[in-house]
C-alpha cells in the first residue's frame, strides 16, 4: 500500500468515525436552556452572603501563618 492510499484510508476512517458519532448522538441533546436559570437579585445575594458564618477561622489563620513562615524555604527551593 502506498502513502496516498494509506492517507485516503485514514481520512475515510476518521470521516466515517465522526459521521457515526454525529448520527449516534443526535438524540441525546439536553433540554436545559440558559433561560431556565433563576437569576438572583444582587442585593438579595449580598444579604445572603453577609449572613454566612465563617468557619475554621483558627485553622485558616494557622495555614496563612505557616505559608508565610515557609515562603523563604519555597523561594530557596525554587531558585
Amino acid at each position: 500500500m502506498d502513502f496516498n492510499a494509506a492517507e485516503e484510508e485514514e481520512f475515510g476512517f476518521s470521516r466515517n468515525y465522526f459521521l457515526a458519532k454525529e448520527m449516534g448522538s443526535s438524540g441525546k441533546k439536553s433540554a436545559r436552556k440558559l433561560s431556565d436559570i433563576n437569576v438572583v437579585d444582587e442585593q438579595e445575594l449580598r444579604e445572603a452572603s453577609a449572613n454566612i458564618e465563617p468557619k475554621h477561622q483558627n485553622d485558616i489563620a494557622d495555614l496563612i501563618n505557616r505559608y508565610k513562615s515557609l515562603y523563604p524555604k519555597w523561594f530557596f527551593d525554587l531558585s
